[in-house]
C-alpha cells in the first residue's frame, strides 16, 4: 500500500511526501508516541471523519514534533531565514514577471487573472499576509482539491492554494504551498513560521511508514504490548 508522511506547521500542511520520506529539519529526540481517537486527528491532512462510529476508535501515531520556535532556530542555523525567503519570492516573482511578458508563462482563466493582480500590487510583505489569511482559514491546496475546486472570499488566498501548475516553472515546489511563490522547502517553511506562533507544534507523521513500511526508527520507544 502507498504509505505518506506529513509534515505541518502549527497544523497546517507544509509538506507531503508519498512512499519515501526524510527527517527532515527534525531530529530524534523530538520523536514521540501517541494514541487518540481519530477525530482528534489533523483534518488538514487526515480529512474529516463523517462517521461518529470510527471518530472515537483510537488510532496510535508515531510522530516527530517540535516547537515553532525551535525549528525556526534551526532553519536558522541551516542557512535560512526571512532574508532568505524574500530573497527566493522575489526572484521567483521577476521570473514569472519575465516569461508573462515574453508570453513564456502558460495561465488560463482566474489564475492568469489573479497572477496579473499579483504582479502590480502584491509586495513581499502583502505575499506572507495572503498565506496568513489562507492558514487562519484552514486552506491548503489538498483541502480545496477534495472540495472540487472550491473557494473562498480571497482571490489571492485561492491563488497561493491552488492545485494548478505553471507549464514553464521548470522546477516543481518541494512543499505542499503550490501557488506561494518559492520552491524550497526550508523557505516555505521560514514563510509559514512567520505566520504562526512560536508555541505551535511543527510535526512530521510517519505513523503509515512505521505500522505498514517497517521502518525502525521508533523501535527503542515501543514496549512488546504495542
Amino acid at each position: 500500500m502507498d504509505c505518506f508522511a506529513h509534515a505541518t506547521i502549527g497544523g497546517y500542511q507544509v509538506a507531503t511526501t508519498l512512499n519515501c520520506y526524510s527527517p527532515w529539519r527534525f531530529l530524534p529526540e523530538d520523536r514521540i508516541v501517541r494514541c487518540r481517537p481519530k477525530k482528534h486527528l489533523n483534518p488538514l491532512t487526515y480529512g474529516m471523519t463523517t462517521d461518529k462510529t470510527d471518530a472515537e476508535k483510537v488510532d496510535i501515531e508515531f510522530v516527530y514534533s517540535t516547537t515553532a520556535g525551535t525549528l525556526r532556530q534551526r532553519l536558522g542555523r541551516a542557512g535560512f531565514n526571512r532574508a532568505t525567503l524574500e530573497k527566493e519570492v522575489l526572484a521567483h516573482l521577476e521570473k514569472l514577471r519575465n516569461q508573462s511578458e515574453s508570453n513564456c508563462l502558460q495561465l488560463t482563466g482566474g489564475l492568469a487573472e489573479a497572477y496579473g493582480e499579483t504582479f502590480s500590487l502584491l509586495s513581499f510583505e502583502n505575499w506572507l499576509h495572503v498565506l496568513g489569511e489562507a492558514v487562519e482559514a484552514g486552506q491548503t491546496s489538498a483541502r480545496r482539491r477534495s472540495r472540487n475546486g472550491d473557494s473562498i472570499a480571497n482571490p489571492l488566498v485561492n491563488l497561493i492554494v491552488g492545485s494548478e501548475k505553471r507549464a514553464s516553472d521548470g522546477v516543481q515546489p518541494e512543499h505542499a504551498v503550490l501557488g506561494f511563490p518559492c520552491t524550497s522547502l526550508d523557505n516555505m517553511a521560514v514563510a509559514l513560521l512567520e505566520v504562526t506562533p512560536g508555541s505551535a507544534r511543527c510535526e512530521l507523521d510517519v505513523t503509515s511508514f512505521v505500522l505498514h513500511r517497517g521502518d525502525k526508527a521508533f523501535d527503542d520507544m515501543l514496549r512488546e504490548d504495542y
